[in-house]
């Protein structure tokens, strides 16, 4: 393992950062309307079970990322194929996430301006940020972490006491029953994003105190996970159910709404720089995964050509993923969580965690 080493705060920044990513853009689990906030709140507990999934995985295996020790379980063979489908795997999350924020950016701002050119900009940014190494990206995290934090509290202050919030919208409390409730949180609540905390397990053998992991990682996700639970409360009482079900940006929505005395309005560009800031985050980490997972699959050193290729391909996956932005979001929210997200997310992990703990039962008994 090369001698990167983050701290714990670091690594807690990052978490939080990647768990806002673009859920605070758009609001997974707005079908269940008004108990959206229900669905998150107990995505955010079965969250802290799958991280723990994870972490056991990682304390067999503390010095190498998830794609060493998943060959080390399962075989040189049969472990390198599974470690190759994560790598592309987190290449195609990270194309989907610029999907998400090349279309945010045409829809709100630069509607004349080519999705292309968009993405190469993009791209552009974040090639430099993976190129700066993962200490230095886990600098600038914890300082993107103060900018969020302080931009969604003032936000929030701003629909307080401009009178914005309507505690009626959160009425009637499971008025449609559970079922809505859980047919949003299964599958796509508990993979998005808290399934994706798997990409941590090729970031964790960076931790410079092993031991920290798992308060940090639970710490993470239970402050990530209320912040998302209080962000879904605040959309629905300023937008009311039907109106954050129905709008594809609920986040800048609300923001479009403020008007203070004609002098606080227009707050539009603050809640997008936000949300750029959050998508830089999620997509470069999914990227030093795959950058990652790569060098370590095919015994290679870091290099610019790893970096310029891997960047290639995202790019053109973010334009080619899907013909227009509903198909985008359609495929995301009704056939990969089903398809990917559950077996990678969740059936790989167990699998991998039953196997390492039986061949270490069967191990003495064959010594």
């Amino acid at each position: 393992m090369a001698k990167i080493k983050i701290d714990g705060f670091q690594l807690f920044c990052m978490m939080v950062i990647f768990m806002f990513g673009s859920n605070i853009l758009l609001d997974i689990g707005k079908g269940a309307k008004q108990d959206v906030w229900i669905v998150t709140l107990l995505s955010t507990l079965i969250g802290c079970v799958l991280y723990l999934v994870y972490i056991s995985l990682y304390k067999k295996y503390p010095d190498i990322p998830m794609t060493g020790y998943v060959r080390k379980i399962w075989g040189k063979y049969v472990g390198g194929v599974i470690s190759f489908c994560y790598i592309i795997y987190f290449v195609y999350l990270a194309s989907r996430v610029l999907r998400d924020f090349e279309e945010l950016l045409i829809s709100s701002t630069y509607n004349r301006t080519s999705i292309i050119t968009l993405g190469i900009c993009m791209t552009l940014v974040l090639i430099y940020g993976v190129h700066l190494g993962l200490e230095a990206f886990a600098r600038v995290a914890c300082l993107c972490f103060g900018i969020i934090i302080l931009t969604l509290l003032s936000l929030n202050v701003v629909f307080v006491l401009g009178g914005y919030i309507k505690l009626e919208n959160l009425q009637p409390v499971l008025g449609n029953g559970w079922r809505k409730v859980w047919k949003e949180l299964f599958p796509t609540g508990i993979t998005v994003p808290y399934g994706e905390l798997i990409t941590f397990t090729m970031i964790l053998p960076y931790l410079n105190k092993k031991s920290q992991a798992v308060k940090v990682g639970l710490s993470a996700i239970i402050i990530g996970g209320v912040s998302l639970t209080i962000n879904s409360i605040i959309l629905l009482c300023v937008l009311g159910p039907d109106a954050v079900f129905r709008s594809t940006f609920p986040a800048l929505s609300a923001v479009s709404y403020i008007n203070i005395v004609d002098f606080i309005e227009r707050l539009d560009p603050f809640i997008l720089i936000l949300l750029i800031i959050l998508g830089f985050i999620k997509i470069s980490i999914f990227f030093f995964c795959a950058v990652i997972g790569a060098t370590d699959l095919f015994q290679m050193k870091p290099s610019s050509i790893t970096i310029y290729v891997i960047s290639g391909v995202i790019f053109f996956s973010s334009l080619m993923i899907a013909p227009s932005y509903q198909a985008h979001i359609d495929e995301g929210l009704k056939i990969v969580p089903y398809l990917l997200h559950l077996p990678l997310f969740i059936g790989v992990p167990i699998l991998l965690l039953i196997t390492a703990y039986i061949k270490q039962k069967i191990k003495p008994t064959v010594s």
